[in-house]
């Protein structure tokens, strides 16, 4: 997967958010958002090409705590010959524009045509200053690339040597190029897998 293309969406200086702050106690004032887009849509453009597009039906922003939130999502990104190269979706998505760290919340998925990868979970974390993608320890990530298909715990992936790996025995199937039949196979945690299409 090209985790370049998640950054920028993640890394737009948006900060938006939502009444979703479940998890922190946070003062009175940090309890209200300071702007609320409702069924909003933005676009980022760079060298008079789209670069980003993002839809929510909610989108709120906080003052106190650079945070923000947005609720059912969907967002797309260009690459540099002007070409559709990844969508994705979630039903919840946090933003720290303060450390960079982006969250996507409940039936995620990320999907590449010109990549060939799909991902999809439940829980995803995407660090823009380190660029990596990752999933909590015991969190289940389904991941299609090219031929093929695998699932397991501990996710993580590097958008800047695009590898990925899992730090658990993963479970899954890989279709052989001499025969039409697939083939079952575990693998051992903390093996590294290339990303290229």
């Amino acid at each position: 997967m090209s985790f370049r293309i998640v950054v920028p969406i993640i890394a737009m200086s948006l900060a938006v958010s939502c009444s979703l702050k479940y998890d922190q106690e946070i003062n009175a004032e940090s309890t209200v958002p300071e702007f609320i887009f409702v069924n909003t849509s933005f676009r980022r453009y760079e060298d008079n090409k789209k670069k980003i597009a993002l839809q929510a039906d909610v989108m709120e922003q906080y003052k106190t705590d650079n945070s923000a939130f947005a609720k059912n999502v969907s967002f797309q990104t260009w690459n540099k010959d002007d070409e559709l190269d990844t969508e994705g979706t979630c039903i919840i998505m946090s933003i720290n524009s303060k450390d960079e760290i982006y969250t996507f919340f409940n039936n995620i998925l990320i999907s590449s045509d010109t990549q060939k990868f799909e991902i999809r979970a439940n829980n995803l974390r995407w660090n823009s200053k380190t660029e990596q993608l990752t999933s909590g320890a015991t969190d289940k990530v389904f991941l299609t690339h090219n031929n093929t298909k695998i699932e397991g715990n501990g996710f993580s992936a590097s958008g800047v040597s695009r590898t990925y790996s899992f730090n658990r025995a993963v479970f899954g199937s890989v279709e052989t190029t001499d025969s039409t039949s697939e083939q079952d196979e575990e693998s051992q945690p903390g093996q590294t897998q290339e990303l290229q299409p």
